[in-house]
């Protein structure tokens, strides 16, 4: 009976696992396919697929070509989601780590209330925020610039939230007993909180990573030069006629965010860390 049950939970978990990736598998067999054969696969009246092939009829890299040797303007807007995603994850690790540690164990009027407002910021929607944002930008100059959309992400409250409590699971002793020894807050902050809060830190990476590589609604309301837009804009304006481009470009979209969750994936843990071992 238990092995039953256990294979059971098995053939579930594997069911489940198959139709979450299937949208990756898919995309990954698709971009090996020539855009003529991917466009075969499409009803144009309905928009809808008529078959589902898995297997390409003839493995082509023509695609690949195209984005990496042909096509400039694709590795363009790759680099550019670069430029906007990479300083606004080290700006807001750096800045969410310093401010959370402050929140979670330093004492200084009015700590519960400013907290409390980082939490209002927390639940207002985005789409709340963009008109605001884009008065503050524009009277800052900083409109049309990759700096629009850095630096709000940079201060951005989820990350405080996030590893504050982290921070909070670290016993008061240990600091306490760093400041009789004479360290000052940053040593204690960077030899003691940030060696134990590693996997609060990768996780924040990796959360803070996707939502700035796929990002969509800032630079379509801050640029006005479309040549400063992501890729995850460009895929959605690509013509019919390169849908294998597409899928390419899709893939080439994916690999970062992998490489980055295979990286951290032994470390990534939930952000409330025990550390009375």
């Amino acid at each position: 009976m238990k092995r039953t049950k256990l294979l059971f939970k098995y053939f579930l978990l594997l069911v489940i696992t198959v139709v979450f990736l299937f949208p990756v598998i898919y995309m990954l067999a698709c971009s090996f396919m020539s855009s003529t054969e991917v466009q075969k696969m499409l009803s144009f009246t309905d928009g809808q697929y008529k078959t589902v092939n898995m297997i390409p009829q003839m493995f082509s890299f023509e695609q690949y070509y195209q984005v990496f040797f042909r096509r400039a303007e694709y590795l363009l807007k790759f680099w550019n989601a670069v430029i906007i995603t990479f300083p606004t994850v080290a700006g807001q690790l750096v800045v969410s780590s310093l401010a959370a540690f402050a929140f979670a164990k330093l004492k200084f009027p009015l700590k519960d209330k400013l907290f409390f407002i980082y939490i209002v910021l927390l639940i207002l929607p985005l789409q709340v925020t963009l008109v605001p944002n884009y008065i503050v930008l524009d009277n800052l100059k900083l409109l049309n610039n990759f700096l629009s959309i850095i630096l709000p992400g940079t201060f951005s409250a989820f990350g405080i939230c996030l590893l504050r409590q982290s921070i909070k699971y670290i016993p008061d002793a240990s600091i306490e007993a760093a400041l009789i020894d004479g360290a000052s807050y940053f040593k204690i902050f960077t030899r003691i909180i940030l060696p134990q809060i590693k996997g609060g830190l990768i996780t924040l990476t990796l959360l803070c990573f996707i939502d700035n590589w796929n990002v969509v609604e800032q630079p379509l309301i801050y640029f006005k030069d479309k040549g400063m837009y992501p890729l995850s804009i460009t895929l959605a304006e690509i013509g019919d006629s390169d849908y294998g481009i597409v899928f390419a470009c899709g893939v080439m979209f994916m690999i970062p965010a992998l490489l980055i969750y295979l990286y951290g994936q032994k470390d990534i843990d939930s952000p409330f860390i025990q550390t009375d071992k």
